[in-house]
């Protein structure tokens, strides 16, 4: 289980992801190929079992997985691998690049 700081490469623009019309656990959901584009009043939900790239676009918060904290802020980008369920707390716009 690792969540580390990384160095942001490319990402998918905004205008390539489809969106659904209906909020998912209160957000505003995308969604491209393997990579989701989530716009989060205050907290969402992921659960994986390999690893995520995790790109703050907008806004901060937290991390929050069953082995702590770590705080982000717009412009940085984390690895997560083996989390299972982990949260992002926080108003702010994100890209999740899913690994398997």
């Amino acid at each position: 289980m690792k969540l580390i700081r990384i160095v942001r490469g490319d990402l998918p623009a905004k205008e390539i992801f489809t969106f659904s019309e209906k909020p998912l656990q209160g957000a505003t959901v995308g969604k491209f190929g393997d990579a989701l584009y989530i716009l989060s009043p205050r907290r969402y939900k992921l659960f994986t079992e390999h690893s995520d790239e995790i790109h703050i676009l907008e806004g901060n918060g937290h991390f929050k997985w069953a082995r702590g904290e770590t705080p982000f802020s717009a412009g940085q980008s984390f690895y997560a691998e083996g989390l299972g369920e982990y949260e992002v707390n926080g108003n702010c716009t994100f890209i999740v690049c899913r690994r398997t």
